[in-house]
């Protein structure tokens, strides 16, 4: 790992005596001021120097920074105190994937309402973009300003964007109020991973994680239910009106019951570490890539100057930008030497895959059941449920059976192999499948699609050195959102050649195909779109419809099986087994639960002297 000139890590040596020493001086420190505070912590990594010579017996030295500078933010906790943090963490991650399903349920009654026809896509491809986009930034400026406040920052952004679309008067102010609810989204599910792997050790990194990979599957699978029902009996805005209600519990709970180790020093400080260049070109790149993706057989033809012309522009950024990373920037956003290790570089590729499976399953899966069976959204959104439930159950056997083994490559390759088999029996389906084939292979999918979730975080961390887990945290959940704006471009693309070519053979007039191909659900009583044409086509001309469009999904889901069998190739070559245990973590539990002692004897110490303590001179306690 390069380290920058001049740059050399700053220790914190504990032992037995110290801690003894830090006990004893701990009482006459009530009134301490930082000068002393730091006078004590020479003292202490003074005498931890005297005794090195004599102790044998020795703890490894604990980092305080990394080599480029950077605070080490690692705080393990205990257990007790863990579950409290990371419950206070869910609101968080369930408010942006319950937000993400939701907005998709309710698009066709949304379309309806503002007339928008096709522009109502880019309601979806808006939020994808900027959350996309931001996440690579978000966890490189929680490195330099600290995870709480940063992730409060997320939040905040979030829920200003979630009030702005509620209200939003027109289709173009709901997509640029979009973009802005996304540049806070993006952070979301980011600082919440980086935080899990700052409290919790490797080894048992994946049970915790798994139960965020639940969370994210409640949200998926409770988002459409929630949404069609919105969009049924309320209103639409309400699908962003609930956001409101969310994210107040979640900052107040982050706010209390996040002890987390503060990054001081002082503002001009902190912004001159940010690489400007590396976030404008990461913008930059992500925006010329999905915008002509979006734009491609809608707004544009595909072979059209804006979209190749975008697209050849965003590569190039791209390459700029890894070039910026490697040569100029000082603490790169994402440092391209990374990339060399195996195992990131597979995880980083079969998790981009994995992110256009997902978000087309989210999407598709539902349509599937309003187009082929004529099903409400509510209903649609109760049966795919089966999946999320399935995938629930099997992130958390298998988060719970790697913290106890150690193994986590096992679990990739397997449930690769079963996912892509689930995929392969949901091609199957067509409109005369009946709900309970429908769920099965649904429960089967979902097994697959648990085993691989949280096993790929943590075959990642434990391939890296822990001044790279931010960053490799986020960079992989930019590829799955990155892969799943690629892959529900390229979804519609094939479903709706599938209607021109088939529709077309059979003599539709080019005008009702692009109606169909807008919102093929409004040949169904049960839709909210109000399509008097579509509706009043007649039952052999809407049978008609139904068999083109299951073609196309049916070839889709035949794509998607093709990617994840590409996964579990690469999973089974190029993923690498990492010992999920390192050295120091024994010692950094131990100092977690000092952390967390002091600042409990702080609160008891400020309440006999009638003091309330503020939460900043407890995060400034814990970091000393």
């Amino acid at each position: 790992m390069s380290t920058s000139a001049g740059s050399m890590p700053t220790v914190a040596v504990l032992n037995a005596s110290e801690e003894r020493q830090i006990e004893a001086q701990t009482a006459t420190r009530r009134g301490s001021t930082p000068e002393s505070i730091a006078t004590l912590q020479e003292a202490v990594e003074q005498n931890g120097k005297d005794d090195c010579k004599e102790d044998t017996d020795k703890v490894p030295a604990i980092p305080t920074h990394h080599a480029n500078g950077l605070v080490d933010q690692t705080s393990y906790m205990p257990v007790k105190q863990i579950l409290i943090v990371f419950m206070s963490l869910q609101l968080a991650v369930f408010l942006s994937f319950l937000d993400q399903t939701i907005v998709s349920t309710a698009l066709p009654v949304i379309s309806a309402h503002f007339n928008a026809g096709r522009s109502s896509s880019f309601v979806g491809s808006a939020y994808l973009l900027t959350s996309t986009a931001m996440q690579p930034i978000w966890g490189r400026l929680s490195d330099i300003f600290g995870r709480k406040y940063t992730l409060i920052a997320c939040i905040v952004v979030f829920t200003i964007g979630s009030l702005a679309c509620a209200v939003a008067q027109s289709m173009l102010q709901l997509i640029v109020f979009r973009a802005l609810q996304g540049v806070g989204g993006g952070g979301l599910l980011t600082l919440v991973l980086i935080i899990v792997s700052d409290i919790v050790s490797l080894k048992d990194r994946g049970k915790y994680q798994g139960v965020t990979e639940i969370t994210i599957a409640l949200g998926n699978g409770t988002g459409p239910l929630i949404g069609g029902a919105m969009a049924q009996r309320i209103s639409w805005r309400w699908a962003f009106y609930l956001n409101l209600c969310i994210a107040p519990g979640s900052v107040l709970a982050i706010v209390f019951f996040l002890p987390l180790k503060g990054v001081h020093g002082s503002m001009k400080e902190k912004l001159l570490k940010i690489d400007y260049g590396g976030a404008f070109l990461t913008l930059a790149g992500s925006v010329l890539v999905i915008l002509p993706l979006n734009w491609g057989g809608t707004s544009f033809p595909w072979v059209s100057g804006p979209v190749l012309g975008c697209l050849i522009a965003g590569i190039v950024t791209f390459g700029v930008f890894l070039l910026w990373e490697w040569k100029l920037a000082k603490i790169p956003i994402v440092p391209p030497y990374i990339f060399k290790n195996v195992t990131v570089a597979a995880v980083f590729f079969v998790t981009l895959l994995a992110g256009g499976v997902i978000l087309s399953q989210i999407y598709y899966l539902p349509q599937f059941l309003q187009v082929a069976h004529g099903f409400s959204p509510i209903r649609s959104g109760a049966i795919v449920i089966a999946q999320f439930l399935s995938t629930t159950i099997f992130v958390a056997i298998s988060g719970q059976i790697v913290a106890r083994i150690g193994q986590y490559k096992p679990f990739i390759v397997v449930g690769y192999a079963i996912w892509a088999v689930g995929l392969g029996l949901i091609s199957t389906l067509d409109e005369n499948s009946s709900v309970a084939r429908i769920v099965g292979f649904q429960i089967l999918n979902g097994c697959g699609q648990g085993h691989t979730l949280q096993t790929t975080m943590v075959a990642v961390q434990a391939a890296v050195e822990r001044s790279e887990m931010s960053v490799v945290t986020s960079v992989r959940n930019f590829m799955r959102s990155l892969g799943g704006t690629i892959f529900l471009v390229i979804g519609a693309t094939v479903i709706n050649n599938t209607l021109r070519s088939r529709l077309g053979a059979l003599g539709f007039d080019r005008s009702l195909v692009s109606q169909v191909i807008d919102d093929p659900t409004a040949i169904w009583p049960s839709s909210q779109s109000a399509n008097p044409i579509l509706r009043a086509l007649s039952d052999t001309q809407k049978a008609q419809i139904v068999r083109a469009w299951v073609d196309g999904f049916r070839t889709l889901m035949h794509v998607l099986t093709g990617l994840i069998a590409a996964n579990f190739v690469v999973s089974l070559l190029f993923i690498k087994r990492h010992s999920l245990v390192r050295a120091d973590e024994a010692e950094l539990k131990k100092l977690g639960k000092a952390r967390i002692q002091e600042r409990k004897e702080k609160k008891k110490r400020a309440g006999a002297d009638g003091k309330e303590p503020t939460a900043d001179n407890d995060l400034e306690d814990l970091e000393k």
